[in-house]
């Protein structure tokens, strides 16, 4: 009880004020190649030094867990650098994209990306098993034709959560219904008529951005441009999907993503030591990542890429992310924040609304979407059965916040992940991740709603 000193929730709210001044500095005063692993440095020790009188172990420990909490997707991460690279070097991206260019016209390349994420992302369970296997490719396919890497970007990642947030593989819809004690099915029922509304809007969306930017004669000029005929005239190596069926094959098998991973990698490199052997480039790419050498700038472009060197800046950004979540979480400020919420908890959709702000929260404070979807389910358990909320509300409600906005926050680790796997900042492809963006804000309107419904009828009793 001794630090549970009471606070405003202006200072409560401190670091997010430092957080966002910090990211403003480092932006457009004293500008910097990566921003944000500075701006969560320094709020996190502005709000440290704000705090000196509280004990250092319980930094210590809050860091400790929540380094522990996001050591799996730093690991993942790690494995992601080295697929990319295997599957440059190995002709499997090629290969991919290959069978891309024939198989999405681009009239409709913007939403069909969208719903061949999504299908991908429901078979394995996971976004990140797509976003950074047959992401990587689609990206490219996008090169292409000649459209924005941030819509492409956008649309991959709107299909990913869409299929991950209805895949009883997945991870997060588990964590979500094991939490609040609600069956997978049932919860998955019960989510899908926002997200299929917010999935068909979405594609709906990109269908009419892909009007607006599609310019016809770009098929006649593209040839000539990038070496497209030559890609479409090469003969298609079939025998190299073999690490891609390997990887959404393990997964639907449930197997862990970093077996999947590590399948995808080995099989890929049988290719090319069976056609030359063993080479030292082929090690050098795993480190610094696979440099394409065709001698067509564009095609070295988006035929390179992958290596553990190309995903540190991203590994720093989690770490940095971290620090300032510990600060966050260690010395306070988030528990007096979520006791101020909790005073303002009147009815059962402040409570749901409530659940969402917090995972948000989490989201922007933290580097770890599970922390998002634990921490709300604990805390509002207990108001949640006082107002008879039916549990499986609950879940739908951590899912519309916690899951979904993970992507959207560029420290967070899904974020961290998203950006280094397609090579597009999220604060780039932000606007155009239509899926996540118009979920939440049909979730929230529907509650809202809701609320002010039930006001108007105890008004008029």
């Amino acid at each position: 009880m001794g630090r549970e000193k009471k606070y405003s929730i202006f200072f409560s709210l401190t670091p997010i004020l430092y957080l966002v001044v910090s990211i403003l500095f480092f932006r457009y005063v004293w500008i910097v190649s990566y921003p944000h692993p500075l701006a969560l440095c320094l709020a996190g020790c502005l709000a440290y030094l704000q705090r000196l009188h509280h004990k250092f172990v319980f930094l210590h420990s809050a860091f400790r867990k929540n380094l522990l909490s996001v050591f799996p997707a730093m690991e993942i991460l790690f494995l992601v650098g080295l697929l990319i690279a295997s599957w440059a070097y190995s002709g499997v991206l090629l290969t991919m994209m290959q069978i891309g260019t024939i198989l999405i016209e681009p009239k409709l390349f913007l939403p069909s990306v969208a719903i061949v994420s999504a299908i991908a992302s429901m078979v394995s369970g996971s976004s990140w098993t797509t976003a950074g296997t047959l992401g990587v490719a689609l990206m490219g396919v996008s090169k292409i034709w000649g459209f924005s890497d941030v819509m492409a970007a956008g649309a991959i990642v709107s299909g990913c959560y869409f299929g991950d947030k209805l895949s009883p593989l997945s991870d997060t819809t588990n964590l979500a219904s094991s939490l609040t004690h609600v069956p997978i099915w049932t919860h998955i029922r019960h989510m899908l008529k926002t997200t299929c509304m917010s999935f068909f809007l979405a594609v709906f969306c990109f269908y009419l951005l892909n009007l607006f930017v599609w310019d016809p004669s770009r098929e006649i000029v593209l040839p000539t441009e990038i070496g497209m005929s030559q890609l479409l005239q090469n003969k298609i190596i079939f025998w190299k999907l073999i690490p891609v069926f390997l990887v959404f094959g393990s997964s639907m098998f449930h197997l862990p993503v970093r077996v999947s991973f590590l399948l995808g990698i080995v099989s890929a490199f049988l290719f090319p030591i069976l056609e030359s052997g063993v080479s030292f480039e082929m090690f050098r790419s795993l480190v610094w990542g696979y440099k394409s050498q065709t001698g067509n700038l564009t095609w070295d472009q988006f035929l390179s890429g992958g290596g553990i060197v190309s995903i540190l800046p991203t590994e720093i950004l989690i770490v940095s992310a971290v620090w300032f979540g510990a600060v966050v979480e260690g010395y306070g400020y988030l528990n007096e924040i979520l006791l101020q919420i909790k005073r303002w908890v009147k009815d059962q959709y402040d409570i749901l609304l409530s659940t969402m702000g917090v995972s948000f929260l989490l989201n922007l404070m933290t580097a770890d979407q599970y922390l998002s979807l634990v921490i709300p389910a604990r805390a509002f358990r207990t108001l949640a059965v006082e107002k008879q909320i039916p549990e499986k509300d609950i879940s739908r409600a951590l899912e519309d916040s916690g899951t979904i906005t993970s992507p959207l926050i560029p420290w967070n680790s899904c974020g961290a992940f998203m950006a280094s796997s397609l090579g597009v900042s999220v604060v780039s492809f932000l606007p155009f991740v239509f899926f996540n963006l118009i979920h939440v804000f049909l979730s929230v309107s529907i509650l809202l709603y809701k609320k002010i419904k039930l006001k108007s009828s105890l008004f008029n009793i």
